[in-house]
């Protein structure tokens, strides 16, 4: 590519980051059924504040791809990488190299995360590995509700709605769920209590993985009432629901909760009028992941989550 330069992205034209937004909403709304723009509000806020790092690669007369990315504390993540059609695959790698250079020059980044649903027939692997990343495979899974049989949701004494005290000891449940397996090993969010609250206050808060469904999203209680599993949901299109979380206990897997919580939510976003769900799982998760195709869910798109770790 001639005549093209890489910039920062808080000096981007916004008018021609607008353009190119307008194309990027409507890819995630063409290929994976997800409607971009609670997200993209966001990002528009932070980009008239001129607050978000990241680059874009522009020839002066358009931008052709931009990326993101969040620093805190010891960790970078990058939070998308978008090209357009025309050169993608060459305008994406010119981009992702600056931005993996630039996060490792910070220096207190020791580690450094990015799960990229990819556009327009990216293939990010290459570049990932050049740098030292290591790469998991991950799939974003659905679910057709239209052809689930009408189920009356279940009731149980055991499952309860969610609500907002809920959440610090639903994450002190997953961060004993996931210990020591593979997706606390490529989300550092896994890692301890806090930062487990701190995802899930994320979750709930903000669209990153969907708008919320607090009234789609439950609990499940032990014998003193105490949560030991829950299940959270979010809508990210008109017609399709996201699970964009799930975790049980480890001392109570294996005793159905795991089925009870997951019918229900289905059952609850049926009635709500959504004819698809989704959600994402790490292969190596085999568990999980055969969990999910037995329970229906077919692959729609393969992606990577990437970590490097410095010294």
């Amino acid at each position: 590519m001639s005549h093209v330069k890489i910039e920062p992205l808080s000096q981007a034209d916004l008018s021609l980051m607008a353009a190119l937004m307008d194309e990027e909403q409507q890819a995630w709304l063409r290929e994976l059924d997800w409607d971009y723009a609670p997200i993209r509000r966001i990002l528009e806020s932070f980009l008239r504040q001129r607050l978000l790092p990241g680059f874009v690669l522009t020839n002066g007369a358009s931008i052709l791809g931009y990326s993101y990315f969040l620093v805190s504390q010891f960790k970078g993540v990058i939070g998308t990488l978008y090209a357009s059609p025309e050169q993608a695959q060459q305008a994406a790698e010119s981009i992702l190299r600056r931005t993996i250079e630039s996060l490792k020059a910070i220096r207190n980044v020791r580690r450094i995360e990015a799960q990229i649903l990819p556009l327009n027939g990216l293939n990010l692997d290459p570049v990932f590995a050049e740098h030292g990343f290591r790469s998991f495979p991950r799939h974003y899974l659905e679910l057709d509700l239209a052809a689930r049989e009408r189920q009356e949701p279940e009731r149980s004494r055991v499952i309860v709605p969610w609500n907002s005290g809920h959440l610090l000891p639903a994450a002190g449940v997953a961060c004993r769920s996931y210990r020591k397996g593979i997706d606390a090993l490529i989300c550092a969010d896994y890692g301890s209590e806090a930062s487990c609250a701190a995802y899930l206050r994320s979750v709930v808060d903000n669209p990153g993985c969907g708008v919320f469904l607090p009234e789609s999203s439950f609990v499940a209680v032990d014998s003193r009432g105490a949560p030991c599993g829950f299940i959270l949901t979010s809508r990210i299109s008109k017609t399709a629901g996201m699970i964009p979380q799930i975790a049980i206990h480890p001392d109570h897997q294996g005793k159905g909760l795991g089925n009870t919580l997951i019918r229900r939510a289905l059952s609850s976003l049926q009635s709500a009028g959504f004819r698809i769900v989704r959600l994402t799982v790490t292969e190596q998760n085999r568990r999980a992941f055969e969990w999910y195709q037995r329970l229906g869910f077919k692959a729609r798109r393969n992606f990577g989550a990437y970590l490097w770790k410095g010294e």
